[in-house]
């Protein structure tokens, strides 16, 4: 039975990486007891996999995690939830538990975008008259940047995956039909939302955007200045 797990990771937590994350949940479903999967052969392990490991220091309120299991409690969904957030914290929990089809693909193989919130950490961090920078920037015919890869750096436009952006977080759940509802980030102030290209083909990074606005306004992008946090991740749909 498998099973789509959407969670917040919060507060302290965003300092913990992707194997620790998924050792709490490794722990969490043992506290809990569940008849969770295991691998087979010498080095049994829990059969999980999350869509996008989320990076150090990075908030969200749309992480998510693919967990397969024997069995599950005669619960309601909901009633699941909160009974497995008994046994996990209030800066790591589960918001939605989803039983997938039968030939489910894993969410990693299915993501296709990321929506994020990038918020000013003090006033004055982002550049002067910084929106209207913004429309400068994107009125550029391309957007090209140096993308560090496992062997070697190249040239990316940017700019096409950069899907759908705003000032608003009202205005950009209206224009992206989401309802993102309160969100668990520590930084309240100047925001940007944007829906950028993610997956396992092409994932663009909100740090790569910022660098390169800051790059454009000619600005020195002053390290851990700002707050990114993840809202949500898009998935293809059955069919696309």
């Amino acid at each position: 039975m498998k099973t789509r797990m959407r969670f917040v990771k919060c507060g302290s937590m965003k300092f913990i990486g992707h194997l620790d994350c998924m050792r709490f949940f490794q722990k969490a479903i043992r506290r809990a007891k569940l008849d969770v999967a295991y691998s087979k052969g010498y080095s049994p392990h829990q059969l999980m996999s999350f869509a996008s490991p989320l990076g150090v220091g990075v908030t969200s309120d749309g992480e998510y995690i693919d967990v397969e299991f024997y069995s599950l409690p005669e619960l309601s969904l909901p009633e699941l939830v909160t009974y497995l957030n008994q046994f996990m914290t209030d800066e790591i929990f589960v918001t939605d538990i989803e039983i997938m089809p039968d030939g489910f693909k894993n969410s990693m193989s299915l993501l296709i975008a990321a929506d994020y919130m990038v918020v000013e950490k003090e006033a004055g961090v982002f550049p002067e008259n910084w929106q209207e920078k913004w429309l400068s920037f994107m009125e550029q015919q391309e957007i090209v940047i140096e993308k560090k890869t496992k062997k070697s750096v190249k040239e990316v436009d940017i700019k096409p995956h950069i899907l759908a952006w705003d000032f608003s977080m009202d205005a950009f759940a209206k224009k992206n039909g989401e309802n993102y509802g309160t969100l668990h980030c520590d930084y309240e102030g100047n925001s940007l939302f944007m829906r950028l290209t993610s997956g396992s083909e092409t994932n663009i990074k909100p740090e790569l955007v910022m660098q390169a606005f800051y790059a454009f306004c000619e600005n020195e992008l002053e390290p851990y200045s700002y707050q990114i946090h993840r809202m949500q991740m898009i998935f293809k749909k059955k069919g696309e």
